[in-house]
């Protein structure tokens, strides 16, 4: 067996094991379409090689055979294509993508027979790689602040890959012009040199990306409350404790806000748990309604929310928790029997002394304690509260339908 059989070989057995992570990671974990996508076009790949072997077997001396499997495998690259299109764009059709990958791949296939078979057929399919590959390349990369280190390293190789395709090409194109034995051994040392790298390359970093994508949805499924699609108390707790420090260095009002949906265990008791979830669903949507972007929200226990109001004193956040507390009270939740919910709410703004979250949530727990004994519905602030119970204070500071 000479060297280059060894060569496509070994890229068909390559080939395959790409394909068999990408279909055991696609069958697995949520079924990505780009992973089943990948996966088809890497088996497509090790048919390209198998047909590459059977034709040095059999040496056969074809153009027309040669072209099929140029095109075999530039339908390999048209679905890698493909498939980080399907990424970054999940409502794409999967059809329309792969009618027009098939299309391209025809129609430079058509061009491609216009030319006398030889190196210039190579450079022709090259070109078409590589432009796929910067199509993929761009596929990837998004607004550069939101994109993580697995996306930007992805398309950095992809662009890579790119530029050595078209490096390739040109040299097919060098070695068509000037004829002679020199310049064709040149590009297949070229090929040879270059093109395992890319190819095996792109499979890689395919598994990168796929296997980042799962991780950062694990860890986003870790940090989220399946109810309501809101951060859950970790969530919460991590970005809180963020815009705490940020809000220390830039020397910035915040506040914390905590809320209780009141005789939340009678809602339950009367009309089921099933319209107990409704309604803390309807609850977390209220909040979602009327805080600004940028503000958070978490739910930090059954029927318990909580809320950071970033770049806000306390009496501007009374006024937002006014709001949100009059919403609640007069939308009731839809369902087969309409409730109409209340809630009670605990304020309390950042101090110079503030360490940690915690000490934000001590005093902001009282404050809702307090609008629970005073008659819930209503929002207490715990500024206003320990001021009104000093030495020369009278009387607890709430805000009620009154």
């Amino acid at each position: 067996m000479n060297a280059a059989l060894v060569y496509i070989v070994a890229m068909q057995f390559i080939a395959l094991m790409l394909a068999a992570i990408l279909a055991i990671v696609w069958r697995t974990y949520e079924r990505p379409r780009h992973a089943l996508t990948w996966a088809i076009a890497f088996v497509i790949a090790a048919v390209d090689r198998l047909l590459n072997t059977t034709l040095r077997i059999w040496q056969l001396d074809d153009a027309l055979l040669y072209d099929i499997v140029a095109a075999v495998g530039c339908l390999f690259s048209a679905l890698i294509a493909v498939g980080f299109v399907q990424r970054a764009k999940p409502g794409a059709s999967s059809g329309r993508l792969v009618a027009r990958a098939v299309l391209a791949v025809g129609l430079v296939a058509f061009v491609t027979s216009l030319f006398p078979y030889g190196q210039i057929h190579d450079g022709i399919w090259l070109l078409f790689g590589g432009t796929m590959l910067a199509i993929s390349a761009a596929q990837v990369i998004g607004p550069v602040p939101s994109s993580t280190l697995p996306e930007r390293a992805t398309a950095r190789m992809l662009a890579l890959f790119a530029v050595a395709d078209f490096a390739m090409a040109a040299v097919a194109f060098g070695a068509a012009r000037n004829g002679g034995a020199a310049s064709a051994e040149l590009y297949r040392t070229v090929l040879v040199l270059l093109y395992p790298p890319i190819f095996i390359g792109v499979g890689l970093f395919a598994v990168l990306l796929v296997a980042a994508d799962l991780a950062e949805r694990m860890r986003a499924l870790a940090v989220s409350d399946l109810l309501t699609g809101i951060p859950n108390r970790r969530g919460f707790e991590e970005a809180a404790e963020r815009a705490i420090r940020n809000a220390q260095r830039q020397r910035q009002p915040l506040t914390l806000v905590v809320s209780d949906i009141d005789r939340f265990k009678a809602i339950n008791d009367r009309y089921g748990h099933v319209a107990g979830d409704r309604a803390i669903q309807h609850f977390a949507r209220r909040l979602e309604r009327i805080v600004r972007r940028g503000d958070l929200i978490g739910r930090i226990g059954g029927e318990e929310f909580a809320l950071v109001l970033v770049n806000t004193d306390s009496l501007d956040a009374m006024e937002v928790v006014e709001r949100i507390r009059s919403d609640v009270a007069a939308v009731a939740v839809e369902g087969p029997d309409p409730i109409v919910m209340t809630a009670s709410f605990g304020v309390t703004n950042l101090r110079p002394d503030d360490v940690t979250l915690a000490n934000l949530f001590a005093r902001a727990d009282r404050a809702l304690y307090r609008s629970k004994i005073e008659g819930r519905d209503r929002v207490t602030c715990a500024e206003k509260m320990e001021l009104a119970t000093s030495p020369h204070g009278k009387t607890w500071v709430t805000s009620d339908r009154g």
